[in-house]
């Protein structure tokens, strides 16, 4: 699989999509923590909502940095240029060996970047590799240069349990919750700011109105679903949850957590389990439903997995891409499973 990382192209491209990024404005992230969770465990989860055709997609990466950094496990957001080419724009999600984690929901802000800012490639590469707590990340979305590809609303965890979610721009960083193993911590965001700092500096909707309207839902459902299973909440219950399918019928286009839009929807997703080392991921919708799905219209969601693996960092031994963007299983990912699938619990999950 070709992949291009060059600013030019990636110029290019975001001039056709638009200069407001309205291409990678949508998804639902949500955490818990503590006493939320069944022995008191930490765990987030992610939706990727973006246009089926031309992305970004998000397959499974396995890095192993030859400098002695952290390996770690990520998605890189691949957009489909109109050659056809791959054009990778950043990891906003992963789990590094020593089980730190992150996620990140698209934000839109009404400040300048930082002349002297990381890519968002090098950004998030930096990040898997040197980062192992949540208050080493809250130091590193502060400290590091921000621009374009590197902003948005963040959710932090670690294999000691701690959590927080943290509103980025490129000037203005507002830590708006931390939590530790001892708290009911809940956490969750969609495509807008929350926090009062923040607020006036948002300027999603100019990006794109139906995703920034449809966030009020999101985060309130996902807020909802995550206080009603409060003290039960494990990785199946965060599953079930990342998968919900309520719709918010004032906006029947981008109607749920589980996004079945008729342009744009949810085309992969992601359970983070740092104390067991696991990054839990499907293809397509994480609902499973795929009935009437017309390729010309849903593209590769065609291909829903309607099931998760599990990504153990322990276990990844080959640096490289396990899946693709049509959600096919590379031979990185086929040895990777033929492992696991000689392990007789593993092989339940395929």
């Amino acid at each position: 699989m070709k992949i291009i990382l060059n600013l030019v192209i990636v110029g290019a491209i975001l001039l056709i999509f638009g200069s407001d990024h309205s291409v990678l404005a949508a998804c639902t992230i949500m955490g818990a923590t503590g006493t939320a969770t069944l022995g008191r465990r930490v765990f987030l989860a992610s939706t990727s909502d973006n246009p089926y055709l031309e992305g970004p997609r998000k397959p499974v990466v396995v890095t192993i940095p030859k400098d002695g950094g952290y390996k770690f496990v990520h998605t890189p957001c691949l957009i489909k240029d109109p050659s056809g080419e791959l054009v990778d724009i950043g990891s906003d999600r992963g789990m590094n060996e020593t089980g730190f984690s992150w996620t990140r929901a698209w934000v839109v802000p009404k400040e300048g970047e930082n002349p002297e800012k990381l890519h968002a490639v090098d950004w998030f590469l930096k990040m898997g590799a040197t980062v192992s707590t949540v208050d080493a990340a809250i130091t590193f979305v502060k400290e590091n240069p921000k621009g374009f590809g590197t902003q948005g609303n963040y959710l932090f965890a670690d294999r000691n349990g701690n959590m927080a979610v943290v509103e980025v721009g490129y000037k203005t960083v507002t830590v708006a919750e931390t939590f530790t193993s001892k708290d009911l911590g809940i956490a969750a965001r969609a495509n807008r700011w929350e926090t009062d700092p923040m607020v006036p500096l948002d300027d999603s909707k100019r990006g794109n109105t139906i995703h920034f309207d449809t966030s009020e839902f999101r985060y309130h459902r996902a807020m909802s679903l995550l206080k009603e299973n409060a003290s039960q909440i494990d990785v199946e219950t965060m599953k079930k949850l990342i998968s919900d399918r309520t719709p918010d019928p004032r906006a029947p286009h981008e109607k749920s957590i589980s996004n079945h839009g008729l342009q744009s929807g949810t085309v992969s997703t992601e359970i983070y389990d740092p104390q067991n080392l696991t990054f839990w991921y499907t293809y397509g919708w994480p609902d499973g439903e795929v009935d009437n799905v017309d390729s010309a219209i849903f593209g590769e969601n065609k291909n829903t997995w309607g099931r998760w693996i599990p990504f153990v960092l322990t276990e990844l031994e080959e640096e490289g891409y396990y899946t693709d963007w049509a959600g096919n299983i590379t031979p990185i990912g086929a040895r990777y499973l033929g492992r696991k699938i000689g392990n007789i619990e593993s092989a339940l999950f395929f």
